[in-house]
């Protein structure tokens, strides 16, 4: 397991300097205490900084701005190493700000990546983008929240749902409905700081896995924000500002399952070559070689398509409608994977005690967030 994500064509040596950086993060920082931060409900804002201290937060951002210097590849790769972890599905989203980052990186101003970037990157900023509410999700149309100019400042009043660190948050980028100057509605999109008056973030929402992460829902009544914390400083920009960054997480989250597919495999061959029934042990049988071959196929088919995408990324030469097909095939195939492997653990695989029971729960969101199967089948349907 430990040279699993290794010896890929498309990673140069400093890629894979810096995943073993990360993967030695992981192994020595989160995965030892990932059972009391369950008990204690939530793990630390401290692992920011501590992963901030090590240089291994914002890889992809420039050095002027705080961050490493590399590219979109140091980026996923931290993504990949949550998948690797035996821990790391129970921090969900995790070490998660560099996709915000990316955003100032990307549409900011000036003063807004000088003053921001550094504080993502030394982690001391844990930040999310906020576009989910009630009524508005894959559909973005639905978003209520809304903010008006009021002299040097904005209103903000709204909601929002599904906020990943949430209790540790420290900045929220947050969409909103916004009325230009020519009196049409569009939408914005804000930095806005959780200590700010007005704010309120709800306990973590109760989900179905056990974890030492989660999410929470966030209140804005009559929250003021400086001008500058307008992204861009631009109005009429929020949706567009997002979109941008969807591509880039839904890549992420399909790099993520697919390692997290890998290290299922590599655990399930471990248990049942270590686990007797009838006098052999449960890889012994037939059908159990039959299956994990077949589950080992396909998650090589997965890989390739993951390494080919990554090459093109490289090249700017992938699309949104590519990065819905990859997150599609990945996540739809993990959600298989874990099935599979968590059978062949039998009960133990239902217990807390053992990691893949949270792989196979963290798995299912996967189809879910950051555009469902069904909304990314509309997406490739309609280029079709």
């Amino acid at each position: 397991m430990t040279q699993l994500g290794f010896g890929r064509d498309v990673f140069r040596p400093d890629h894979d300097a810096y995943r073993e950086s990360m993967r030695r993060f992981f192994q020595r920082n989160i995965e030892p205490n990932v059972r009391q931060w369950e008990i204690d409900g939530f793990f630390p804002a401290e692992l920011f900084r501590e992963a901030g201290r090590a240089g291994l937060l914002c890889a992809a951002i420039p050095a002027e701005y705080g961050g490493a210097g590399g590219d979109v590849l140091h980026h996923l790769i931290l993504h990949e190493e949550h998948g690797y972890s035996v821990g790391g599905a129970a921090l969900e989203a995790g070490l998660t700000t560099d996709l915000t980052a990316t955003i100032i990186n990307d549409s900011g101003t000036e003063q807004q990546k000088r003053q921001w970037l550094p504080f993502f990157a030394s982690g001391e900023g844990i930040a999310e983008v906020g576009l989910t509410e009630p009524d508005a999700g894959s559909d973005a149309r639905g978003i209520k929240s809304f903010a008006r100019r009021d002299g040097d400042d904005y209103v903000i009043n709204g909601q929002k749902m599904w906020m990943s660190n949430g209790p540790i948050l420290t900045v929220l980028f947050t969409i909103t409905k916004i009325r230009l100057a020519d009196g049409r509605d569009s939408t914005a999109m804000f930095i806005v700081p959780m200590d700010s008056k007005g704010v309120t973030v709800s306990k973590p929402t109760e989900l179905m896995m056990k974890s030492c992460g989660g999410a929470s829902e966030v209140f804005f009544d009559d929250v003021r924000v400086p001008a500058r914390y307008l992204i861009g400083e631009v109005e009429g920009q929020g949706i567009k500002q997002a979109l941008k960054s969807i591509t880039l997480g839904r890549v992420a989250a399909a790099v993520r399952a697919v390692a997290a597919c890998e290290l299922a495999l590599a655990l399930t061959v471990d248990y049942a070559k270590g686990r007797k029934a009838f006098d052999q042990t449960v890889f012994d049988f037939q059908n159990t070689q039959f299956k994990l071959a077949t589950v080992a196929t396909e998650i090589a088919a997965a890989r390739a398509f993951v390494d080919a995408s990554l090459a093109r990324m490289e090249q700017g030469t992938f699309s949104a409608v590519d990065s819905a097909k990859l997150k599609l095939f990945c996540t739809e195939l993990e959600g298989r994977v874990m099935d599979e492997c968590l059978q062949f653990h039998g009960a133990a695989g239902y217990s807390n005690e053992y990691p893949i029971s949270k792989m196979y729960a963290f798995a299912r969101i996967h189809r879910i967030y950051i555009g469902t199967s069904e909304i990314l089948r509309t997406i490739i349907g309609r280029s079709l």
